[in-house]
């Protein structure tokens, strides 16, 4: 037999050997789709966690009023010393500047007297704020508090105490402006009773210039009088500046807690961290997931991919279920997956094949069916060997009788079948039922499997086979597999998709310790994991290997 060099050359180096998290992994779509029920479980909690929060946190209420301002008017009150700050007639500034006047502690202080509460401006601060609407149209206040009365009305008293301020500051500056125009008026006046009381003295050309002088400070005088009946007039419509005072009602709702914002929040928190999780756990924990992925660790070809199947046709449908008919398509896979084994034992001159996985439960039983059915389709004579006495599961599924008489054809239903497989136990004498190794003196399974009764059980000279299958036990499970698979020529390994690249790496690990060469994998689309301790409500079972061999006639 061949040395399996496959297994520990420098072709089983490679991107899926690197064991960082971070680097060679499977994508973050396909890490969360893995951990999906993880995920979701997580996204709930934290979003029950987030909702029983919120029902934990003491209410908050949020009232409004809004404050419509007028246009500031001519440029004679837009020029008011210390009222428009907003000298250069910008509208942006000049709510700007309102809503720092709203927010002062001016107004805050005139809030509290309104309210009749003690305490500082400051006070408000955390619960009050102030600022220009963003269409500009009015400054917004809003107060906060556990009282949604008490929120109206402190938003309110805010809104009322920013009227009173600022119409005072207006009074106040109107006032400044007349007195100062008075000011500039009155030694005007004077100037004019000097200019009418020499204009009477004078004549002639001295009495035309000093009246002219006069004309001119009568107008001046009468320009400052308009002015000043100006101010007066747009300070009396102007008034507080404020157009209208949309009071604040009392909220019918909280604002704080919001149940679902925070569910939604909690949720959000937990997909983002349950998702790097998923991620950091499937970069750890490697699977198959492409055809390439087996291959750069086994360092072997693929030599097919077959379908999943349902539960019908895994057998899963109870001991005695005969394996069903496959369609076309997965019929082809097995035929596709045959072709290549056989040309792959042509390389190392044999016919014995132990198939084994790295696991249980990855599909190799009901891949050494379908490969024997597809070989009986072919017009090949089959020798089937069931090696796994822990499970006995190839033998149930032709049937779980333990007649040496029992038939199952292998072929279409109806169709003239040119080979049968024959299922039964073996004993010592060629019939009847033989005792399990784990039956004669407590000997180790191991040690049969090293002997030459199975050798000859495997390949009698008296009923020659094409080829011979061995179900093999998983290679991770069990310390015989290995033995098994030096008695064959040849070990297919089947390799379920989500398999750990981890477990594949152990396997090749195993396989290293025989001669047989590793000719090829098979990668499997999915099947049920099913743990030895499961074994359709059996348990362990002491009979050991059922076999079938091709006879040359017709199934019964």
């Amino acid at each position: 037999m061949e040395t399996n060099h496959q297994l520990t050359g420098s072709g089983t180096s490679g991107a899926a050997d690197d064991d960082s998290p971070w680097t060679g992994g499977p994508g973050l779509v396909r890490s969360l789709w893995r951990y999906r029920l993880v995920i979701v479980a997580a996204v709930v909690t934290c979003a029950v966690l987030g909702f029983a929060a919120s029902l934990a946190l003491p209410a908050q209420y949020e009232a409004q009023a809004d404050l419509y301002l007028r246009d500031p008017g001519s440029p004679a009150v837009l020029t008011l010393k210390d009222f428009n700050h907003s000298g250069t007639g910008d509208h942006t500034l000049f709510m700007a500047t309102q809503a720092s006047l709203a927010g002062s502690d001016t107004v805050f202080g005139r809030a509290l007297q309104i309210l009749g509460r003690g305490g500082a401006a400051s006070d408000l601060r955390s619960t009050v704020t102030v600022a220009p609407s963003t269409d500009l149209a009015s400054v917004t206040i809003h107060a906060s508090s556990d009282d949604p009365v008490e929120a109206a009305a402190l938003a309110n008293a805010v809104g009322t105490a920013y009227v009173q301020v600022s119409g005072e500051r207006l009074a106040a500056a109107t006032d400044a402006a007349i007195r100062h125009l008075q000011d500039v008026i009155a030694p005007r006046n004077v100037e004019l009773d000097s200019l009418k009381a020499r204009a009477a003295r004078a004549s002639g050309t001295e009495q035309a210039a000093l009246e002219r002088q006069a004309l001119y400070v009568a107008d001046m005088i009468g320009a400052l009088q308009a002015n000043q009946n100006d101010v007066a007039a747009q300070a009396a419509l102007y008034g507080s500046g404020v157009e209208t005072f949309q009071q604040a009602s009392p909220p019918t709702t909280s604002s704080q807690p919001a149940p679902a914002l925070l569910a939604l929040l909690g949720g959000l928190f937990g997909l983002v961290l349950a998702g790097g999780w998923a991620w950091w756990a499937a970069g750890r924990d490697r699977r198959v997931e492409a055809e390439e992925d087996a291959g750069a660790i086994l360092g072997v070809p693929l030599l097919g991919e077959t379908p999943q199947l349902g539960a019908e046709l895994r057998g899963t449908g109870g001991p005695r279920t005969p394996p069903g008919e496959l369609d076309p398509v997965a019929a082809e896979a097995y035929h596709f997956v045959l072709a290549s084994l056989e040309h792959a034992l042509s390389r190392v001159g044999g016919k014995v094949v132990a198939v084994a996985s790295a696991g249980q439960g990855d599909g190799k039983t009901v891949t050494v069916l379908n490969l024997a059915r597809a070989a009986r389709r072919e017009g090949r004579t089959v020798r089937l060997v069931d090696a796994d006495e822990r499970t006995r599961r190839l033998s149930r599924l032709w049937g779980d009788g333990g007649e040496h008489s029992e038939v199952i054809d292998l072929g279409h239903a109806g169709e003239e079948a040119p080979a049968v497989a024959l299922v039964g136990t073996v004993s010592q004498n060629g019939s009847g039922e033989q005792d399990g190794p784990s039956e004669r003196n407590g000997h180790h399974p191991a040690v049969f499997v090293r002997s030459n009764a199975f050798s000859e059980l495997i390949s009698p000279s008296d009923e020659p086979a094409d080829i011979v299958l061995i179900d093999t036990p998983a290679l991770l499970d069990v310390s015989e597999t290995v033995a098994i698979a030096d008695r064959a020529d040849a070990v297919l390994l089947v390799v379920n998709r989500g398999t750990s690249l981890s477990d594949l790496r152990r396997a090749r690990e195993r396989l290293a310790f025989t001669d047989t060469p590793l000719v090829g994998y098979l990668l499997n689309r999915g099947l049920s994991k099913r743990p030895y301790a499961d074994v359709g409500g059996r348990g362990p079972r002491t009979h050991l290997w059922r076999w079938a061999a091709g006879r040359g006639e017709d199934a019964v």
